[in-house]
């Protein structure tokens, strides 16, 4: 039974045949020619020049030729950028395995033995093309998802960026008119309406940066030791504001110890989950923040008075876009990002996030760090 070639759009395939003994190389010209386009070179060194001016789909060489061999020919091949993805089967005699072992510990995708056999160099070659084939079009879907990725991180910068100066605008416009206008209840409201979509465009722009900095992996880490108390009490300052217009109080209790941590980025996922405490608890209600050891680790602890979260959804919880059921009781914006944001951050950190559900309600979210070591030795001598 005939073999049946069937090019994959590999008639305009280029090969190049290498190999010092002429018989051979046309012999394998002949039966290459119907298929693919076929060049010849003599040794090694010829072969790379042709290289450097001309592409090529895979390489048949020998590996016993004069000047440069095959194993020379296939070692500068895998140490050139640019050459890397072409295949490379050797010819070798039947007698050479340990040739072949040596050839393919070295790189070599495959290997012919002599004499040739028509059916087998056909059918090996058009393996290997169709692999490089597969190879090229996985290479080129990668490029276009890291070209995708690189516009839309570029769009969230410039539009976050663009947003920024409006909204500052407005909130200095809002600022002077609450000012200057005097008391008038259906004006507060309108005033408070305001704020609160300033505060929401202001968390999507921040989730949004954070989003593309993390997916395109832009975010520096430093770690070093951190007071967690003060950690705490920089986050506390920050949303105090926040939370006194829901008369929400932000306590903290008993929180001791040092963990090895980037501050910036542990006070940034500490805001993410105070904002979600405030956001979600309801008025005149409390948000505590407190730390345990865990062994060489110390948790962070933030607990509040909110409704908790259905138990068919907490799968969801630190996922990306993921949108609850549960709602903001002040009617506060929301993105779905703000607890994969915190994973993201604490990961990088070589921490680890979770939630637990009291009985009595609420949530309690925490982070566990590693313990600064001057905390790890303290805390071994006391216990």
């Amino acid at each position: 039974m005939a073999l049946q070639i069937q090019p994959h759009g590999q008639q305009s395939a280029h090969i190049l045949v290498v190999d010092d003994d002429e018989s051979v190389a046309r012999l394998l010209e002949s039966m290459l020619k119907p298929y693919y386009r076929v060049t010849l070179a003599a040794d090694g060194g010829e072969a790379l020049d042709l290289l450097r001016f001309t592409s090529v789909d895979l390489i048949l060489s020998d590996i016993d030729m004069p000047e440069v061999n095959g194993f020379e020919l296939l070692t500068a091949i895998r140490d050139t950028p640019e050459y890397t993805v072409i295949p490379v089967i050797l010819l070798s005699a039947l007698s050479d395995s340990n040739d072949v072992a040596h050839g393919l510990e070295m790189g070599a995708n495959d290997y012919l033995t002599k004499p040739l056999d028509r059916p087998v160099v056909l059918a090996r070659i058009r393996t290997q093309l169709t692999l490089k084939h597969l190879l090229d079009s996985q290479k080129q879907m990668i490029d276009e998802l890291k070209s995708i990725q690189l516009m839309r991180d570029r769009f969230f910068h410039i539009a976050s960026h663009d947003l920024k100066s409006p909204m500052n605008n407005i909130r200095m416009a809002h600022f002077l008119l609450r000012s200057m206008m005097e008391e008038d209840p259906s004006v507060d409201v309108l005033l408070d309406n305001i704020e609160l979509a300033l505060d929401s465009m202001r968390d999507i722009v921040s989730d949004f940066l954070d989003t593309a900095a993390i997916q395109s992996q832009a975010l520096e880490v430093n770690l070093s030791e951190v007071i967690v108390e003060d950690a705490l009490w920089d986050v506390i300052i920050q949303f105090n504001i926040n939370a006194q217009k829901k008369n929400i109080v932000l306590k903290i209790e008993d929180a001791q110890g040092q963990v090895w941590a980037d501050s910036r980025r542990l006070v940034q996922a500490l805001s993410n989950l105070i904002s979600n405490a405030i956001k979600y608890s309801p008025r005149d209600s409390v948000v505590t923040l407190s730390t345990a050891r865990f062994g060489d680790s110390i948790r962070i602890f933030i607990q509040d008075q909110g409704p908790g979260i259905p138990p068919e959804e907490h799968e969801l919880l630190f996922s990306e876009f993921a949108k609850l059921s549960t709602m903001p009781t002040d009617g506060e914006g929301r993105t779905g990002l703000g607890l994969w944001i915190v994973k993201q951050l604490i990961t990088l950190q070589e921490g680890t996030v979770g939630v637990e559900f009291p009985e009595e309600g609420g949530s309690i979210f925490w982070i566990e760090l590693p313990a600064a070591p001057e905390a790890v030795t303290k805390y071994a001598v006391n216990s």
